[in-house]
């Protein structure tokens, strides 16, 4: 009966303290409600456990337990299915009869320790970085041995070199690009005509098109003279390279499947009725001048140029960012702690989640479709944590190294954001302005070591990426 009841509790480890890191962050000085120092009355011992980590040896005598006993029995007692007995309900004598005194001891345990741990965490003068975690608790002839472990946040002793050089692609142009964004404007206004001859890709086909599914005809896959571009593939993943060499009066028939209906192996019938060809205009300064809003081909090339290289540079800018992290996210070597790093893998994992529930998949289907399993997926969470977790460490030694603050229009937007979440109670609005805070800081800290290193092509030419960080700003500051 008791472990029953324990499974139906869940892992106690990692519930009992799930809001005393914040209620630390929150409180300052002593909160409202909290018990006085006890520091005589505990009996505890704080020894190292690793370079970020702390263990605490709590021994907790039975009779100080006693003014929590009655409260874990009415919570456990709420758990229970007694017959005879509504939850909640059900008397103190017969709840000791069905978990045992044990089971009673252990729930005012994690009752005790949150209100208790504040104390010695405040005059140990220790921050944890994330939910102290049980390892043990041991019952002795008159109290209980326990031992906590206590994650820390990590530090740096010392930065990363930050003027690194990082080999990016080059945001010129191609002469390839080029000639595809002209053939996009001249496309706007191509005209198209009828041809006695076999389809090609870029041709539009005049068609009529039919499908089935056991039998059955979709109408919401009919269609009748419609005008086609053969090469986009905007029907059905076969059908444009079974039209390609098609002439006028031949029917295409095909198995296909038909992805914006979700519908797999469908029968498709298509009738070419006619071949037009795209007639491009002549690409001069005069059809520039009378159909665009540039006087001529050099003007507009000058705007292409400009408008491919900016695209460029966003593509360009995120290679340098990953490449200038992954140096220094190596040469900082930074051991993180076990906890700190299944914590981040969790956050991580959970907005996956919520994500594919957004998009009505489940996990299993996941794994399925992608053919990743399990045990890659912990690998590939356990990389991004600890990538995440070190570049953090790093721009919190940026910040300290350099003392940033907020600025006065960076507090205004937090100050602007704050008033949607005005129905929020007082811990959560605190903690949320906190991490608001954190990451503006943080923004800044990685603006600064962006504009240390330098980009530089394969030809040795450096790239300009300012103007894209500057761009980011001002998105951040609109949102």
């Amino acid at each position: 009966r008791f472990e029953s009841y324990r499974e139906r509790r869940g892992d106690r480890s990692s519930v009992w303290l799930e809001r005393l890191v914040v209620v630390q962050e929150v409180a300052g000085s002593n909160p409202v409600g909290h018990p006085p120092y006890l520091g005589e009355k505990l009996k505890y011992k704080v020894k190292n456990a690793g370079d970020f980590e702390k263990q605490l040896d709590l021994k907790v005598d039975f009779q100080d337990l006693d003014e929590y006993k009655n409260e874990a029995i009415n919570k456990i007692s709420k758990n229970l299915n007694i017959k005879g007995f509504r939850p909640g309900k059900i008397p103190a004598n017969i709840v000791t009869r069905e978990v045992g005194e044990d089971a009673i001891n252990e729930e005012a345990i994690e009752m005790y320790l949150p209100e208790n741990l504040f104390t010695i965490l405040k005059d140990e003068e220790l921050n944890p970085a994330t939910r102290p975690v049980i390892k043990k608790i041991e019952k002795k002839d008159k109290n209980y041995d326990i031992e906590v472990l206590i994650t820390l946040w990590p530090t740096l002793s010392k930065l990363p070199k930050l003027e690194q050089e990082v080999e990016v692609e080059s945001i010129k142009p191609t002469d390839e690009e080029m000639d595809d964004q002209i053939d996009r404007v001249r496309t706007q206004f191509a005209e198209v005509s009828k041809v006695e001859r076999s389809l090609d890709s870029g041709d539009y086909a005049l068609i009529n098109v039919s499908a089935k599914k056991n039998n059955e005809e979709l109408k919401d896959f009919a269609y009748s003279d419609y005008l086609y571009e053969v090469g986009t593939n905007m029907l059905t993943p076969q059908l444009d390279s079974k039209l390609i060499g098609v002439s006028p009066g031949a029917i295409v028939k095909l198995n296909d499947n038909i992805p914006q209906l979700q519908i797999e192996d469908a029968e498709i019938t298509v009738l070419v009725k006619e071949v037009r060809e795209k007639i491009l205009p002549d690409f001069t300064d005069e059809w520039v001048s009378d159909t665009t809003e540039f006087d001529d081909i050099k003007n507009l090339r000058e705007e292409l140029e400009k408008n491919i290289e900016m695209v460029k540079k966003r593509q360009v800018a995120s290679q340098y960012q990953g490449e200038l992290t992954n140096k220094l996210i190596e040469e900082a070597k930074i051991e993180l702690p076990e906890q700190l790093v299944i914590a981040e893998m969790d956050s991580i994992l959970q907005n996956f989640i919520n994500e594919l529930a957004q998009n009505n998949i489940k996990m299993e289907d996941y794994f399925q479709v992608t053919g990743l399993t399990e045990e890659a997926l912990r690998d590939d969470l356990n990389k991004q944590a600890t990538r995440n977790l070190t570049m953090v460490v790093i721009l919190d030694k940026v910040i300290e190294d350099l003392d940033i603050k907020l600025e006065d229009e960076d507090v205004a937007l937090i100050e602007e954001h704050m008033k949607s979440h005005e129905s929020q109670d007082e811990v959560e609005s605190t903690t949320h302005r906190l991490n608001l805070e954190a990451e503006s800081l943080r923004n800044k800290a990685m603006l600064h070591v962006l504009k240390s290193g330098s980009s530089v092509d394969k030809n040795g030419e450096k790239v300009y990426l300012q103007d894209v960080y500057n761009q980011d700003t001002d998105t951040r500051e609109e949102e």
